[in-house]
């Protein structure tokens, strides 16, 4: 994030950082001059203490409120009750603690700063300062990082391989929709209830894919009434079908005992299927995952099914309508992935 100072701004800060070096205001004076030197928001940050969210506060700040308001940091209005310093303990705090709602922080700030915010007004705060509401994120305990990194050092040899024509590459996993309405986020109107039929039912549809990496749109699927490795040849049948001519077929995919199963190692010993299997706890690898977190939210998530029957053919009718989803499709399946590492959540 670029700050850009004209000179009388540039020489006003300069003298203000050295009148201020004792106090609260020297931070936010000096963050503008490195920012304004090119000095990229991290390397400020660390230099100075801070945490980046905190420098990105302050230029954005700086861009929407000008100078003159800027420095008057200490006046309630845009940042509330709170000096900068205050402003910035507070945003590590949220960082480190998990808050699921306003009353326990309400509490924290109080005890820590002895300033009352009302309920609406922290939240306000919250939302200044770059904060959501929000689910927060799974992560298997046991995600191992180095693992992951070993993978996709793998699969940056497979890709190779495909861009040369001599692979294709799928992704492959189950997945088990239930007839049961699940409630999700929307867009409404303040102060009204948005009302979402369920039923009680627990039936499911039991699905067995591949997805094509570099074609979102190309998914071959089984369904089933369990998955297996009789469930898995089938669908590896079609991917010998689509492809009877690839000299290698690489199938990435979990650690399920039905990939490993000895009937299915023995009848893929011939075959020009390789499957690669993922790290143990890493569906954040497997491109496959993003399609059924789509499908939950297009399709599941969204409308009311009174029957089994109706839901289930909504669900295999969302496959022969990916073609109209494409753009979407090729948006969020990028072959592009975040790692998870156990050790580093706390």
């Amino acid at each position: 994030m670029n700050v850009q100072l004209t000179d009388a701004q540039r020489q006003h800060l300069c003298q203000l950082q050295r009148q201020r070096r004792n106090d609260a205001g020297y931070v936010q004076v000096t963050v503008l001059l490195l920012l304004d030197k090119g000095r990229s928001p991290a390397s400020v940050a660390e230099d100075l203490g801070l945490d980046q969210a905190t420098v990105y506060r302050y230029a954005v700040a700086f861009a929407t409120l000008g100078l003159e308001r800027y420095l008057v940091h200490e006046r309630p209005g845009y940042w509330g009750l709170l000096t900068s310093v205050q402003l910035a303990h507070l945003c590590r705090e949220v960082n480190q603690t998990l808050y699921t709602d306003c009353a326990a922080l309400l509490v924290w700030v109080q005890q820590t700063f002895q300033v009352r915010f009302s309920r609406s007004g922290l939240t306000d705060l919250l939302h200044r300062l770059g904060f959501t509401y929000k689910l927060t994120t799974p992560v298997p305990c046991e995600a191992n990082a180095a693992a992951q990194h070993a993978f996709l050092a793998e699969l940056a040899g497979l890709e190779a391989e495909v861009a040369a024509g001599q692979a294709v590459l799928y992704y492959a996993d189950a997945a088990h929709p239930t007839h049961n309405t699940r409630c999700t986020r929307a867009w409404c109107e303040v102060g009204q209830q948005r009302p979402l039929l369920t039923v009680s039912g627990r039936e499911r549809v039991n699905l067995n894919a591949a997805l094509n990496a570099y074609q979102p749109t190309q998914v071959l699927l089984d369904e089933t009434t369990r998955v297996d490795a009789q469930s898995t040849r089938r669908l590896y049948e079609q991917l010998l079908a689509a492809h009877p001519t690839v000299p290698t077929i690489y199938v990435i995919c979990d650690n399920a005992r039905y990939y490993k199963n000895k009937e299915l190692t023995a009848w893929l010993a011939d075959k020009p299927i390789v499957q690669v299997f993922l790290p143990p706890y890493s569906p954040n690898l497997n491109l496959i995952e993003r399609l059924w977190k789509y499908l939950r939210q297009k399709i599941i998530n969204s409308t009311f099914y009174r029957t089994k029957g109706q839901f289930r053919h909504a669900v295999l009718n969302f496959f022969s309508r990916l073609p109209e989803f494409e753009q979407d499709l090729a948006s969020l399946l990028t072959r592009k992935y975040h790692i998870l590492d156990s050790q580093t959540t706390s």
